[in-house]
């Protein structure tokens, strides 16, 4: 079974281990016997807490994803002084989790959205919503940095190329090097 806290509450454990296993390995491969059976959950919660079937679980899980990145984000810039610091932490992190996980998994959105981008409009925007909001929050992190939507846009679609690499390399060191790399855009910003 996947890693849950123990407190949490079926719906919670659904989201959770269904954000996991879209990550890991898609949504289409991602059956609902697997995810309940993962989840640790009854079999008739699926329906109960999600009467929209998958999709509406996935949305949900989509969600929860946007929230766990936004957290991150928002500490990477609790944490450091500059906004160089707090991008090399942030990528630091998402390499420390990938490698946690094997070199499994990654952002959580990247799987679904590009396995489902224009298969669900309902995923579709849910993922456009998430990116949409990563993207306005750095924005706003980023401060008085010259052309925030730029460099927010730099980060983001550095960091998601860096973990497919690192992905498939298995290592960390693409997203070192992105690090340094989003560093020269914004010292240059």
């Amino acid at each position: 079974m996947l890693d849950h806290v123990s407190d949490t509450t079926t719906r919670e454990r659904m989201i959770s281990t269904a954000m996991t296993l879209f990550r890991r390995e898609g949504y289409q491969a991602t059956s609902w016997r697997r995810l309940v059976e993962q989840a640790g959950t009854p079999w008739g919660s699926a329906y109960h807490h999600f009467p929209g079937g998958k999709e509406q679980l996935a949305v949900a899980a989509i969600e929860l994803g946007t929230a766990v990145v936004a957290k991150t984000v928002r500490r990477a810039f609790e944490r450091n002084e500059t906004v160089e610091d707090a991008v090399a932490w942030w990528y630091r992190k998402a390499g420390e989790a990938l490698a946690a996980d094997d070199y499994r998994g990654g952002c959580p959105l990247a799987t679904i959205t590009l396995e489902m981008a224009h298969a669900s409009p309902v995923i579709t925007k849910a993922c456009q919503d998430a990116f949409a909001a990563w993207h306005e929050l750095l924005v706003e992190l980023l401060g008085e940095v010259e052309d925030p939507e730029d460099v927010a846009t730099a980060i983001m679609t550095n960091l998601e190329g860096a973990l497919l690499v690192s992905r498939v390399r298995r290592s960390p060191e693409p997203l070192e090097r992105a690090a340094r790399h989003v560093a020269l855009v914004v010292r240059a910003a």
